[in-house]
């Protein structure tokens, strides 16, 4: 295996799928583990954090599974804490997990709203409260934001609730990206296009 993320610990939030073939935090925690690090699998589905948890383990890799609702502080620093017990470090925050629900302003509900931004923004917000002091102890992190497009523009679809999380979850990437430069901490954006999902095909 490449030892490119050697005795590198990654968590990955939403690692599993929602759906037969590979969405987005299956297949980064896939490649990280693949590339050498050891990798904590992040999901409210356990079952679909043990999916990809065991694939990484048939391919010869190191994962473990952790039970999360992110949009949850105490469980998020649960999260954290359990890291740091079966690792000791942590060098990279995947922030992937997320949901799409159909609807402008005239026809989203106001729970979907809520949802959809506790889902989207809240628990990166929560991911980075907990993981960056570990990181500004170890001297050094890499945190990386799944945002979207959808957040810059128009796609074609009436995601008002998921547009303005992924707007938002990119702006709050440039504040931490500026605030935590001078402490070795990187934080970046992956701003994909509609990609042939599970989430996508369950959301549409």
């Amino acid at each position: 295996m490449p030892d490119r993320l050697k005795d590198k610990v990654a968590i990955v939030t939403g690692a599993g799928s929602i759906g037969a073939g590979w969405g987005n935090g299956k297949a980064a925690a896939t490649l990280f583990a693949r590339e050498g690090a050891k990798v904590l699998c992040a999901d409210i589905n356990l079952k679909s954090a043990n999916e990809t948890s065991n694939l990484i383990k048939d391919e010869g890799g190191d994962a473990s599974v952790f039970e999360v609702d992110v949009s949850d502080g105490e469980q998020v620093l649960g999260m954290v804490e359990t890291a740091m017990k079966t690792y000791g470090r942590i060098d990279i925050l995947h922030n992937n997990v997320g949901i799409a629900e159909i609807g402008g302003p005239v026809d989203a509900s106001e729970e979907s709203w809520d949802r959809v931004h506790d889902v989207n923004l809240k628990s990166a917000f929560l991911t980075c409260k907990h993981v960056i002091p570990v990181m500004q102890d170890q001297g050094e992190g890499s945190i990386i934001n799944v945002s979207s497009i959808s957040g810059e523009r128009w796609l074609g679809v009436p995601y008002i609730s998921y547009s303005t999380t992924k707007a938002a979850l990119t702006q709050m990437t440039r504040v931490i990206a500026r605030q935590y430069a001078p402490e070795n901490i990187r934080c970046n954006a992956i701003l994909p296009g509609l990609m042939q999902t599970p989430m996508v095909a369950h959301s549409l």
